[in-house]
């Protein structure tokens, strides 16, 4: 039995056992009676668990494992697979509400994952940290985006290593560092760095090595196409030559985007996402979302001191408490008209809000009780120094409104969900004109705005690509921002016209404004991975 033991967790998935460990695994097969199939199904089971709670720890200890073992045996531990007298592992049963199925895992909760390019691999440089880290983070931040998107570009099968022979240079792209361009006037290069302006009204590229002006006046010329927004801070691939000391754009591009599929297998002990990984297997989980077959709701701008706002969610519930309740309600703000003043009579004026909407809300039992809601706050909202991520909401607002709710989370901006297999993004700004107000090339004509943005969005792998002056991070939190791997759902909530948009295998879509719209929102199937949009009928 100890061969079958020893198959499985080191040949197959790299693990090394105690010895006691080794031996504890012999007797729990031994005294369960289990066959050989059975057997090799539960360790596979067992080892697949230890690396995604481990974070692929390679050693396996008797103490950690025990636990693990006997959260699988009697079924708790989030709902584990299960012995049974029959030996198989058996998916235990599970409400739809269970901790582990909808988990909301705030920004300051996100792991911090740095990417180590002589390594080649993630590694944690320090825990979250406060809010106010030392100077040096500030060029660690750009310093690890430049890092994380430059794999993720020589990872792409149309690039290639330095290493590669000559013969393959013409199959491939090569990319190029600034200080290897000296000398090399006249040579066309493809280099990869940031967009600054080291100088006032003159673009530069930035990367590790160095920086170099760029000039556009030929791309210009030829009527280049420029797809995405591109701003400074944004990283880009840029092709042409040198001449004069100045660096000839011809194109330009962002990074190529990477299918999450790839990202994972290619970092599959990394938890990226956050949160405590779930014991039910991918199956089970499938098997959960198809059984529950409901949606998620998604609303903007709930403006609470209006009096159509109120009544609109009314009529809203109402409309829900006639079926099955939905998964979630996602509440997104700014759950005010106005901008928040602290010490001033909003104070007591936003509570009042929030109570009035937790007694709405109550006045529907079956949801209540039954559905998720979740807060995530605007930029009106208290309090936050803005920066981001934004904290979530005091408890001083929201504590007579949790007391009427099962299950309600008041998170950070931005937020993660994660709901079985799900992993969803949740962010509240006006980006879109923010972006768009602070571009330093016009974009291609012909697409749609909102397909520049998503792009732009999923190819920086970041949430926010804008220059800290514009729109400030806390320098310790960026890794918060990332959208690395791709999520399944991004969730852009801006006062924009309302859009969905299919990129790269993830779904993005902007619930407009409820309040200062035509009280429009979305609802999200998981199992479809489709979204409605809908409006509440005027009265």
């Amino acid at each position: 039995m100890q061969s079958l033991i020893y198959k499985v967790f080191t040949r197959k998935f790299s693990l090394s056992l105690q010895a006691d460990a080794l031996q504890f695994l012999s007797e729990v097969i031994q005294q369960n009676e289990l066959s050989t199939a059975n057997a090799t199904k539960w360790l596979e089971l067992l080892a697949d668990t230890w690396t995604k709670r481990e974070e692929g720890k390679p050693l396996v200890e008797i103490e950690p494992l025990k636990e693990l073992v006997a959260a699988m045996a009697t079924g708790t531990g989030n709902g584990a697979a299960s012995l049974t007298s029959a030996g198989a592992p058996q998916p235990a049963s599970a409400a739809v509400g269970a901790s582990d199925l909808f988990t909301v895992i705030s920004a300051f909760d996100v792991p911090t994952l740095w990417y180590d390019p002589g390594k080649k691999l993630f590694t944690h440089p320090f825990e979250n940290a406060a809010i106010l880290p030392p100077a040096e983070a500030k060029a660690a931040l750009f310093r690890q985006r430049y890092d994380l998107l430059k794999q993720r570009v020589l990872r792409n099968e149309n690039f290639m290593a330095v290493s590669f022979s000559d013969h393959e240079k013409d199959r491939f792209y090569q990319l190029s560092s600034i200080d290897s361009l000296q000398g090399r006037e006249g040579e066309h290069f493809l280099l990869f760095g940031m967009l600054s302006q080291l100088e006032e009204g003159k673009l530069s590229l930035e990367d590790r090595a160095g920086s170099i002006e760029l000039d556009f006046t030929e791309m210009n010329s030829k009527h280049s196409t420029v797809n995405g927004l591109f701003t400074e801070s944004c990283f880009v691939l840029v092709d042409g030559y040198v001449e004069d000391g100045i660096f000839r754009v011809e194109e330009i591009g962002l990074p190529p985007p990477e299918p999450r599929e790839k990202t994972k297998a290619a970092f599959p002990n990394n938890n990226f996402f956050g949160g405590t990984p779930s014991l039910r297997t991918e199956t089970q989980l499938r098997a959960i979302e198809v059984a529950s077959d409901n949606g998620i709701i998604f609303l903007s701008d709930v403006w609470l001191d209006k009096q159509e706002t109120m009544d609109a969610l009314h009529t809203l519930l109402e409309g829900f408490s006639h079926t099955t309740p939905p998964i979630a309600f996602v509440f997104i703000g700014d759950f005010s008209s106005k901008p928040f003043v602290s010490g001033s009579g909003d104070t007591v004026q936003y509570r009042e809000n929030m109570a009035l909407l937790g007694q709405l809300i109550a006045g529907f039992p079956e949801i209540a009780r039954k559905s998720h809601f979740v807060f995530v706050p605007g930029s009106n909202d208290p309090w936050g120094q803005g920066a981001l991520p934004k904290p979530h909401i005091a408890e001083f607002f929201t504590g007579r409104l949790e007391s009427r709710l099962a299950n309600v989370t008041f998170a950070s901006n931005p937020c993660r969900i994660k709901y079985c297999t799900h992993e969803i993004v949740v962010f509240r700004e006006d980006l879109l004109k923010r972006i768009r107000r602070n571009c330093v090339l016009p974009p291609t004509e012909g697409t749609e705005i909102v397909k520049h943005l998503v792009r732009t969005v999923i190819d920086q792998g970041h949430l926010c690509p804008l220059p800290q002056r514009i729109r400030p991070i806390y320098w310790a939190y960026d890794h918060a921002m990332r959208v690395y791997p791709i999520p399944d759902l991004l969730i852009l909530a801006d006062r924009f016209d309302p859009y969905s948009i299919n990129y790269e295998g993830c779904h993005c879509i902007n619930p407009g404004s409820f309040s200062g719209g035509d009280q429009s929102f979305f609802m999200y199937y998981p199992v479809s991975r489709t979204s409605q949009y809908s409006k509440v009928p005027p009265k």
